[in-house]
Parts: structure tokens; C-alpha cells; sequence
């Protein structure tokens, strides 16, 4: 009997200890993923890091709040690493190397605070050394040719040295430098200005060979990325350890529970279970890192691994049309199946062909495929890929209300091509181009001159960003006649931007870039709020002009809506105009938003009418008070009978409907006289009135 007590007490101290050895198991696991995961943030935040730091040495104006919360995430990370699970004695070796990585990352950030001052100097300089060297042509009575040549060749070389970050350009700015210190001018003034620009080009010169030497501190020392990589090695090498005696106290566990009593064997498998979960969880560790969560495809990193391994490579980046609106129509979570799917859709192509192609999913809705060589193909095989993906019919399973539906799909994506490394900065850079000219794919060139077309749009969002800040977005009005009484019936306005130089820029110079940024919404309320203060305390009408990507946008809708509401009585004298063509992808959205605003008493017209996308069908449903007609007709009426006729059937089509009528482009007097005679309501035009700051306004009696 005493032996057993002794059993069941060993039996219920072995079961006691088995189950707390489980827990611990179980929170050794987490622990493990976890820390390692903290090693993996750490190392993505470096990236991070370097690609911002890259970023900001390139645009004009940068935020360097990403760079520093990165930096902050890292220094988080590196603590708790070293108060966490480094901090047992299994792991002295991890915490002496995330011991050495905090100092070499401390001198890092060391070199990015005075490379934030440098850059700042340097694009300063690169900025006003140009526009600064402009005055020379103001102060010179007889330019010098020779100062003129020499002061081009030095601003061309600021240039390149910012963008080239070729540090043997140095020489021959200094050369140049040099050159110009040998002028002397009689002129006080121009001396004044020489010794200015001088000065200048000094603190360029002088801060450049350092700023360089910090950028490629920052971007090329491999010390923090070998030791992160020796971490990852190390910690999973200690945490191999550990397991090892996990393990033994298993095996030993084991045999003291099937001594005592069957009933532990349960317990034991789910400890074996334990196990193999943790050398599971180092192999999935190592492969998670080039792996894609969603896909199962080689993902970003993955990409840059492959990439040096190819001598002549081909590489090819799809991205799928509008996927922001698919998302939005349908949910995330149907966006993710059609990745999934596309995706494999991706990879039996290439299969199909017989190319050893590798299929990689770079982020969002971008995949890529790399293969060797077969330039000679690369046409054929982008053409016919764009071709399958945009015919094939993607069935995609959901649930609607408890129910499970099929949505079919088609979609259309855009292609950028290249030969050059780095492949996809370059397959991107052409990408956007394609995407801008609305074609669908096209091999990158050093001809396409890219990066002075992205330069360009830089200089046009910093006027964009110029005139925000400092009040300089303009309205100019132009008069809207009624054909009757030939007097003005109402004003349209229409928006202007003024340079840092005081030049007036229209529309076509910055809307089309203002659109790709977030500045395209401020200009759309300015535009509102400014029309709405000209003609508040009058009795005069006037219209607005919106795009499609107004009456989509939620802040532009909500917006508009709010001053309707806050003021009637402005709300009954405006018009917004909207252009009817193929950029309106979801004419549900535009119905619901004319209807609404109807509601507020504002009145809608139609812009350019019959500029070839005019659907009649739309024009009854939007049920517009206006249809502009638009002046490529217009300009031709008195000269052309097949035009007279389109706009016959317009105005026809108009009266019978209740819609008023608007000639645009009213530029001569035969124009004008032709407009009234087919009984077209409002005439507008460079003949009746030009766009100006000013305007006749009755003023409100009351």
C-alpha cells in the first residue's frame, strides 16, 4: 500500500510537472516567433530607412517624419529585444550582437541628422542658383558670352551632381568656380550679383563631397545588415539549443509518465507535437521571409535576391487597372481572391509557353515576372499575356446576405518592360508613363527621358504647392451672354495658378499633375469658397466647373453639400458644370450626386457637349438645366453643313427635353450670327468676352 501512495503521488507530480512543462512550451514557441519577428521589423525598418533616405535625396520636398518614426520603431525594437527574451542565458551571444548593432546604428542616425542638413543646403542651392543666375541677364547691359557659357556649364553641373551622385564632377564644377572668381565688374550692382552667385556655388561645392560621403554611408555600410543576418543565424542556432534540452526533459519526461501511468502519454504526444512545431517553425521562418502571405509567390525581397543572378535579364510589371476601385466595389476581401488568382493565372501562362519564367508578387496589386534573355520575344510574349489576362473571365465565390454567389470579372492591367537594372525602378518609371498615356505596355529607354519628364512634374507640384500656401490659386471670370436680350446672363469661373515669378498658369499647365496629388481636392474648395465669396452679396449667376474625379471623391461631395446648405441663396444661382466623357467609369455616383445637389436648389450643365463621347441615354438620366455644345463644333459652324447638322439634332434634341442651350467658342462675328440663328439660348466666346480677373456684378438691392 505505501508503494502506492508513492505511485500516485509520482503520478500526480509527473501529470503536475507535464502540464507546466506544456505551458511553458507553448509560451517558449510565441516568445521565439516573436523575437524573431522584432529581428525581421528591425530589418525592415533599416530598409525602410535607406529606401526614404534614397527618396529624399532625390525630391524636391520630403518628409522626414518617416524616416525618423522608423528610426524611432527600431530603437523600440532593439530594447525590447534586449530586456525580452535575449536577456536569458541561452541567448548571450543574440544580446551581444544586438548590443553591437545598437552602436552602429546610433552612428547611422548620426549620419542621417547631418545628412537631413546637408540635403536641405544642397537642394536650397541646386534650387536658387538657377533662378538666381537668370538676373545676371537683367543686370548685364552686354552679356558676356564667355560668363554666360561658364555660369550655364556650372548650373548644369550642380545638376548633375545632385542627380548623379557622381562625385568626379566635382572637379570640373570647381574648375568653372574658379573661372568665374576672375571676374571683376564695373557695375556695382552686377558685381554684387557675381559675388552672390559666387558664394553660392561655394557652399555647393564645399558641402557637396560631404553630403555625398554622408548618402553613401548611410546607404552602402553593410556593418548593421551582416549583423542583423548573424542575429537571425545566431538567435535561431541558441534557440536550436534550447529546444534541444526542451526536447531531452521530453524524452525524459516520457519515460518517467509510461513508468507511472498511461494516462501521460497524452500529454507526451502533445509535447512531441511541440516539437515538431518548433523545428516547423524554423523552416517556415526562414522561407516566410522570401515568401508572399497572400500569393504563395516570391514576394519584393524575394525579387531583389533573384535579380542579381540574371546576366540579361527581361522583367516584366503588371499592375491590374483600377484595383482600388475594384476593392472598393466589392470589398477587400474579393480583391485578395482576385490577386490569388491572378497571380496563378501569371505563373500557367509562362508555364504554358514553355519559359522558365520566376513569378513574383511585388506589393499591392503589382506582380512581376523575370526571365532570361528572349528580348527578341519580349513583344510577342507581353502582348499576348496582356491579351489572356484581359479575356480571361475571373470567377470569384462569395457570400451576399448568408448566400454564396459568383461574381465574373474582367480586368484590364498595364505593363511596363525592362532590360536595365535596377529592374524595378525602371519597369515602374515606364509603368506610370504608360498609365498617364492610357496605353498598355511599353519596354523602358533611356530616349523616353523619364526622369525629366518626373523632374518636370516635381517643379509643376511645387508651384502647385507655392500657390496654396500663399494665396496665389486665381479665379478668372468669362461672361455667358443670353442670345435674346444680348446681355450678360451669368459668369463662368474658371481657375488660374500664379508662379513664384508672377506668371499666370492655366489649367492645362498643372490640373492634369494636381490630379496624381493630393493637392487636386484643395484646389476644387478653393475654386468653390473663392466663387462663392465673389458672388455672395450679389444677384449674379455663375457655374463651377467639376470633373469626374470631384463627384467621386467623399470630401469634394461632402464638401460641395455642406456650403449648399449653409447658403440657399447662392446655391439657386450656381451652376456646375461636368464634362459627360469615358473618364466616368460609374455613372451610379454621378446620377446620385447631381440628384443631390438638384435637391439644393444648384442647377448642372453639361460641358462639351459633342466633343465625340456624348451619350444621349446619360443626358436623360442626368436630366441637366444646360448642354454647352462644345466648340470644336462650334468654331465650324458657319462653314461646315455636317456640323450645322450634329448641332441642329443637339439643340433639337435639348428644346424637346427642356434643356436650355450654351455655344462655346463663339469667336467671330459669322460664328455668333449662325449660334442665334439656330436658337441656341447663351452664346460665350473671345468674341462676346474674354476670361478676366474682373467682372460686371449687379449688386444684390437687398
Amino acid at each position: 500500500m505505501k508503494k502506492l501512495y508513492i505511485v500516485i503521488l509520482l503520478a500526480v507530480s509527473v501529470t503536475i510537472g507535464l502540464i507546466i512543462f506544456n505551458q511553458f512550451t507553448k509560451q517558449f514557441v510565441e516568445v521565439s516567433s516573436q523575437t524573431l519577428d522584432k529581428i525581421k521589423d528591425i530589418e525592415k525598418g533599416q530598409y525602410k530607412i535607406e529606401s526614404n533616405i534614397l527618396k529624399s535625396s532625390f525630391y524636391l520636398y520630403f518628409n522626414y517624419d518617416v524616416i525618423y518614426k522608423a528610426i524611432e520603431e527600431i530603437k523600440k525594437d532593439i530594447k525590447t529585444l534586449k530586456e525580452g527574451h535575449l536577456g536569458n542565458k541561452f541567448h548571450k551571444g543574440s544580446l551581444k550582437l544586438i548590443q553591437e548593432y545598437e552602436k552602429l546604428f546610433n552612428k547611422k542616425v548620426e549620419a542621417i541628422e547631418e545628412f537631413e542638413t546637408l540635403n536641405s543646403l544642397i537642394k536650397n542651392s541646386q534650387i536658387y542658383i538657377p533662378s538666381l543666375a537668370l538676373r545676371y541677364f537683367k543686370l548685364a547691359q552686354k552679356p558676356d558670352i564667355e560668363y554666360i557659357i561658364t555660369m550655364n556649364r556650372v548650373i548644369s553641373t550642380t545638376f548633375i551632381l545632385k542627380n548623379s551622385q557622381d562625385k568626379s564632377f566635382i572637379d570640373d564644377l570647381q574648375k568653372d568656380i574658379n573661372i568665374l572668381k576672375k571676374y571683376r565688374f564695373k557695375n556695382p550692382e552686377l558685381q554684387n550679383f557675381h559675388e552672390v552667385f559666387l558664394s553660392h556655388l561655394d557652399v555647393f561645392a564645399k558641402n557637396f563631397p560631404i553630403y555625398h560621403q554622408k548618402l553613401q554611408f548611410i546607404l552602402e555600410e553593410s556593418g548593421n545588415r551582416k549583423l542583423i543576418n548573424k542575429l537571425k543565424d545566431t538567435f535561431l542556432k541558441e534557440t536550436r539549443e534550447e529546444s534541444k534540452i526542451v526536447t531531452g526533459f521530453s524524452v525524459a519526461s516520457t519515460g518517467l509518465f509510461l513508468t507511472v501511468l498511461g494516462y501521460l502519454a497524452y500529454l507526451l504526444v502533445r509535447l512531441e507535437m511541440n516539437n515538431r512545431m518548433l523545428k516547423k517553425l524554423q523552416e517556415n521562418l526562414e522561407t516566410k521571409m522570401v515568401t508572399d502571405e497572400l500569393t504563395g509567390l516570391p514576394n519584393r525581397r524575394a525579387f531583389f535576391i533573384k535579380e542579381q543572378d540574371y546576366k540579361e535579364p527581361t522583367f516584366i510589371l503588371v499592375n491590374i487597372d483600377n484595383f482600388k476601385h475594384i476593392n472598393d466595389l466589392y470589398g477587400s476581401n474579393f480583391g485578395d481572391i482576385l490577386l490569388v488568382q491572378l497571380g496563378s493565372f501569371i505563373k500557367q501562362f509562362f508555364e504554358k509557353e514553355n519559359l522558365k519564367a520566376e513569378v513574383f508578387r511585388l506589393g499591392a496589386d503589382d506582380f512581376g515576372v523575370l526571365y532570361e534573355n528572349l528580348r527578341d520575344k519580349t513583344v510577342y510574349i507581353v502582348e499576348k499575356l496582356i491579351r489572356s489576362i484581359e479575356e480571361h473571365l475571373f470567377v470569384i465565390k462569395g457570400i451576399d446576405r448568408g448566400r454564396e454567389i459568383e461574381i465574373e470579372l474582367n480586368i484590364d492591367v498595364s505593363v511596363g518592360v525592362s532590360y536595365e537594372k535596377p529592374l524595378l525602378e525602371k519597369a515602374d518609371m515606364v509603368l506610370k508613363y504608360v498609365k498617364k498615356r492610357r496605353e498598355k505596355y511599353m519596354i523602358y529607354s533611356s530616349d523616353l527621358n523619364l526622369a525629366k519628364i518626373i523632374e518636370d512634374n516635381l517643379r509643376i507640384l511645387g508651384v502647385i504647392k507655392y500657390a496654396i500656401n500663399n494665396n496665389k490659386v486665381k479665379l478668372y471670370y468669362q461672361p455667358i451672354f443670353d442670345n435674346k436680350t444680348k446681355k450678360i446672363s451669368k459668369y463662368e469661373c474658371l481657375v488660374r495658378i500664379i508662379d513664384q515669378n508672377g506668371n499666370i498658369l492655366s489649367p492645362l499647365f498643372f490640373l492634369p499633375i494636381a490630379k496624381e496629388s493630393k493637392y487636386y481636392g484643395t484646389i476644387t474648395k478653393t475654386v468653390i469658397q473663392k466663387a462663392f465669396d465673389r458672388f455672395r452679396n450679389t444677384d449674379a449667376e455663375f457655374s463651377i466647373n467639376l470633373s469626374s474625379e470631384d463627384m467621386t471623391d467623399k470630401e469634394i461631395v461632402n464638401y460641395i453639400y455642406s456650403v449648399l446648405e449653409k447658403e440657399p441663396d447662392i446655391a439657386r444661382r450656381v451652376t456646375f458644370e461636368i464634362l459627360e466623357s469615358e473618364s466616368i467609369k460609374n455613372y451610379e455616383t454621378i446620377y446620385t450626386f447631381v440628384k443631390n445637389i438638384k435637391n439644393l436648389k444648384a442647377k448642372i450643365a453639361i460641358d462639351d457637349f459633342g466633343s465625340g463621347y456624348s451619350n444621349y441615354s446619360h443626358i436623360v438620366n442626368l436630366e441637366p438645366d444646360y448642354i454647352k455644345i462644345d466648340g470644336s463644333l462650334i468654331k465650324q459652324l458657319p462653314y461646315d453643313l455636317y456640323v450645322q447638322i450634329i448641332v441642329s439634332t443637339i439643340v433639337d434634341f435639348s428644346k424637346k427635353l427642356g434643356i436650355r442651350t450654351v455655344a462655346e467658342y463663339v469667336y467671330n462675328e459669322d460664328v455668333y450670327m449662325m449660334v442665334k440663328s439656330m436658337g441656341i439660348d447663351y452664346s460665350q466666346g473671345y468674341f462676346l468676352g474674354k476670361p478676366s480677373e474682373k467682372c460686371c456684378i449687379k449688386k444684390n438691392i437687398n
